[in-house]
C-alpha cells in the first residue's frame, strides 16, 4: 500500500497536473486583478489618466481631436486598459514569482530577488525618464519645428499609440546593464570584447531604435542616445564584474 502511494507521489503525470492546476490558478487571479483594475480606471481614474496623457501637449498649447464617432469611446477603453494593467501589475508579478520561487534553492532566491527588483526599477526609471525628459523635447521638435507649416490636428487614438510606442522602448533599453551583467557572469562577454565591438553596436543601436520607435528620425535619435550611454555604462559594469571574481 505504501509503495503504491510513493509511486503515485512520484508520478510525472501527477506532478505535471499539479503544476498546470497551480498555473491555472495564478492566471485566473492575474486576469481577475486586471479586470478589476480596468473597471476602476474606467469609472474612477479617467480624469487622472487623461491629465497625464494631455500634460505634454498642454505644455505646447496643443489639443487632440476625434476623427470618428466611436474614437472617444475606444480611447477611454484603451486608457482604462493601460491604467488597469499598471494597477494589476504588482498582483501579476507576485503571481508569477509565487509560481517560480518553489523551484529555487535559497541562494537562487536571493539572486532572483536582486535581479527582479533591479529589472523592475530600471524599467520604471526608463519610462519615467522618457516621459519627463525626452517626450516633451520630441513633441516640441516634431510638432513645432517639423510641421512643414501646416496646422496640427492630432488624432487622440494615434497620439495614445505614439505615447505607448515611445515610452516602452525606453523602459526596455534601461535593462541593458542588467543583461550585460548576466552575460558577463556567464562568461559569454568580456569588457574587451564590448570595447572591440563598439562600432558594430552603434550601428545595431540605431537600427534597433528605428524598429522600436515611431517612424520618425527624432524619436529614433532620442532613443539611440540613451542606448549609447547605457552601453558605455555596461562596459564599466562588465569590467567591475569580471574584476570581482
Amino acid at each position: 500500500m505504501n509503495s503504491k502511494m510513493i509511486s503515485s507521489n512520484n508520478d510525472p503525470k501527477l506532478t505535471l497536473t499539479t503544476h498546470l492546476m497551480e498555473l491555472r490558478k495564478r492566471l485566473i487571479i492575474s486576469l481577475a486583478a486586471l479586470f478589476f483594475g480596468v473597471v476602476v480606471c474606467f469609472f474612477w481614474g479617467q480624469e487622472l489618466l487623461f491629465a497625464l496623457l494631455m500634460a505634454p501637449l498642454q505644455r505646447l498649447n496643443q489639443e487632440l481631436v476625434l476623427l470618428a464617432v466611436t474614437e472617444g469611446f475606444y480611447l477611454q477603453i484603451k486608457i482604462a486598459f493601460l491604467g488597469g494593467l499598471f494597477l494589476a501589475l504588482p498582483v501579476i508579478m507576485w503571481q508569477s514569482i509565487a509560481f517560480i520561487l518553489p523551484a529555487l534553492y535559497a541562494n537562487e532566491r536571493k539572486v532572483f530577488w536582486t535581479f527582479f527588483i533591479t529589472t523592475v526599477v530600471l524599467f520604471g526609471v526608463g519610462v519615467v525618464f522618457a516621459y519627463t525628459v525626452v517626450l516633451d523635447l520630441a513633441l516640441k521638435i516634431l510638432l513645432l519645428e517639423f510641421n512643414a507649416g501646416f496646422n496640427t490636428m492630432l488624432s487622440a487614438t494615434r497620439y495614445l499609440s505614439f505615447i505607448v510606442a515611445f515610452l516602452l522602448p525606453f523602459g526596455a533599453i534601461f535593462e541593458i546593464p542588467v543583461l550585460v551583467l548576466l552575460l558577463t557572469k556567464m562568461k559569454l562577454i568580456t569588457p574587451a570584447r564590448l570595447r572591440k565591438k563598439r562600432r558594430y553596436v552603434i550601428l545595431a543601436i540605431f537600427i534597433l531604435a528605428a524598429i522600436l520607435t515611431p517612424p520618425d528620425v527624432i524619436s529614433q535619435v532620442l532613443l539611440a542616445l540613451p542606448m549609447l550611454i547605457l552601453y558605455e555604462i555596461s562596459i564599466l559594469v562588465s569590467y567591475l564584474v569580471s574584476r570581482d571574481k
